[in-house]
């Protein structure tokens, strides 16, 4: 794609007489629009609703110190099965097993302009009452008291997070008990309105309060219709405008994150300050990765370099709209994002057609985005060292080396660590006996090394079926290079998918995967080596080097002279 052919032409089309969309919104006249009244709901919306219904529960445990750990929430003892109410209005982002609360749920909520999250938990299966994605009211029976995960006893643990629970380290847990002091029971009819000052206040000049998207204030609906401008503008489809929308609600709620672990991104206009490592912005994206502190934080730059990593994916289009989601960001949970496609779906139609109100500076910060720094083609990391055994979606249908490339994609980013990586996922590294891996820290590390990649996506590719050695392999120790269910390729003839040795005279000390061609190169996705993350590079990078070709899986095994 010709980026700035596409921006030239929409220059020409819209004559210079577009609008502003908003892009770096003001804290001023972002007020939460009225939240959505769904049905079910026993309080109207806006109301605080007490968790539990006095007389049914007891307090038994307050926020702060106990046993020696910060307790973050408040504990309310009763019977098995005692109803478990929302708090107030909002959508349900996680529902089901977490470690330490059997099960939980999170309700995002929008109070006073801002994400308030509130967290249920302890309840048996058969006591989570709604999914996420689902919208609930104040008021509304969301959950039965259980006796699950950590516990002495039945009860809830009940936690109210300013500035969200989810993603980790958004937000901040503060003491639920005065918000619950002024919640009234659930059932009770709740104080009359007042006007103007109420939660309902108007949504601002170019954003919308339509039918399923009142949940949301004024700067999220603002993010969303930006990344639909810029992808319109880039000429990406329906589809993939979809995509984006989907990842920044499970990233970011549609908030324009900073980093605590990056200082200098707090000095650039942001909604709320995360802590996961280098990652920034309402995609998530790791600074050094995707690139610097000011590419990342500038929420243009941000869009455009997410466009075209989603572009850079093979088949993204057949893709379902997690998977491809979850292929870009490289997350070890793909169905994390299944509860914002619908969101998504209605965001695109709420905006459809607002590349229109670009204006020119904006169409130039899109043709002059650069690409992200650490990756040439392919999917990029904005998760930071995802956990070893993290699970994921099938992979797409499609030729055994496609599936290589798929699975191995999904770790994009993900550190060098020597001797990590199995058949599950990246772990973590071991001592190299004083060598580059210890000196880089390798042992403290969760990620992959060349071998420990290619065994993950072979295995991965071929349904659990072939299980290749960790180590590259040579005369003393034949490795992967001479198994006996890869089939050696000449040079000239190897195809997307097949695995590269690199050495000399029959012993080789690298691996890698044939991505393909890209810009007349052909390029590598590999785990380089210590202190670098897994990447696609040009193959020249090993110009000198013997090069050993082999495939795997559903191809025919007769082998040929090397």
């Amino acid at each position: 794609m010709d980026i700035k052919k596409l921006v030239a032409a929409a220059v020409a089309a819209v004559l210079g007489l577009v609008l502003l969309v908003v892009v770096v919104a003001s804290d001023s006249g972002n007020e939460c629009p009225a939240p959505a009244t769904p049905g079910g709901g026993t309080a109207p919306a806006g109301s605080l609703v007490k968790p539990t219904k006095s007389g049914t529960t007891t307090l038994t445990s307050g926020f702060g110190p106990r046993w020696g750990t910060e307790h973050r929430g408040i504990d309310f003892a009763g019977e098995v099965g005692t109803p478990i109410y929302a708090f107030t209005d909002g959508r349900v982002i996680a529902a089901g097993p977490a470690s330490g609360f059997g099960n939980w749920i999170i309700v995002d909520h929008q109070i006073d302009g801002k994400v308030v999250s509130t967290v249920y938990g302890h309840m048996f299966d058969d006591g989570v009452l709604v999914k996420a994605g689902d919208r609930v009211s104040a008021g509304q029976e969301i959950g039965r008291i259980g006796n699950a995960g950590d516990t002495t006893g039945a009860h809830l643990h009940f936690e109210v997070w300013d500035g969200g629970r989810l993603p980790d380290g958004v937000g901040t847990a503060v003491d639920p008990a005065p918000w619950v002091d002024q919640a009234i029971e659930p059932g009770q009819a709740p104080a009359p309105e007042t006007g103007e000052g109420d939660s309902g206040a108007p949504t601002s000049p170019g954003t919308s309060a339509a039918p399923g998207l009142a949940v949301y204030n004024a700067r999220q609906l603002a993010i969303a219709k930006q990344a639909v401008a810029i992808g319109e503008a880039m000429g990406v489809s329906e589809r993939g405008i979809t995509v984006a929308l989907a990842t920044i609600g499970r990233e970011s709620t549609f908030r324009m994150l900073a980093s605590s672990v990056v200082p200098e991104s707090l000095n650039y206009p942001h909604d709320g300050v995360g802590s996961d490592n280098k990652s920034v912005n309402q995609y998530q994206q790791q600074v050094g990765i995707w690139g610097t502190v000011e590419e990342l934080m500038n929420p243009v730059t941000a869009n455009v370099k997410f466009y075209q990593a989603l572009l850079q994916v093979s088949g993204w289009e057949s893709m379902p709209v997690t998977l491809a989601a979850q292929t870009v960001q490289a997350s070890a949970h793909p169905e994390a994002y299944a509860p914002w496609e619908d969101a998504a779906h209605a965001m695109y139609s709420e905006f459809k057609g607002a590349s229109k109100e670009l204006t020119p500076d904006e169409l130039s910060q899109i043709s002059s985005a650069g690409r992200a720094t650490a990756v040439a083609a392919g999917g990029i990391l904005p998760d930071a060292c995802p956990p070893a055994g993290g699970e994921h979606g099938p992979l797409a249908p499609g030729p055994f080396g496609q599936k290589v490339i798929e699975a191995a994609s999904r770790w994009l980013g993900t550190e060098y660590a020597w001797g990590g990586g199995d058949v599950n996922g990246p772990t973590r590294g071991i001592s190299d006996g004083g060598g580059a891996a210890d000196a880089h820290g390798d042992t403290d590390k969760i990620g992959f090394d060349c071998s420990g990649l290619t065994l993950y996506a072979v295995y991965q590719a071929s349904g659990g079926a072939i299980s290749l050695p960790h180590f590259t392999g040579d005369h003393s120790n034949p490795g992967q290079l001479y198994d006996a269910r890869g089939q050696a390729i000449p040079f000239d003839q190897k195809q997307p998918g097949d695995l590269i040795y690199f050495g000399s005279g029959g012993s080789t000390h690298h691996v890698g995967i044939y991505h393909g061609v890209k810009d007349g190169q052909d390029m590598l996705l590999n785990a380089p080596q210590s202190g670098d993350v897994v990447s696609i590079q040009p193959l020249s990078n090993w110009a000198g080097e013997e090069m050993y070709v082999r495939r795997f899986g559903d191809q025919p095994t007769e082998r040929q002279p090397q």
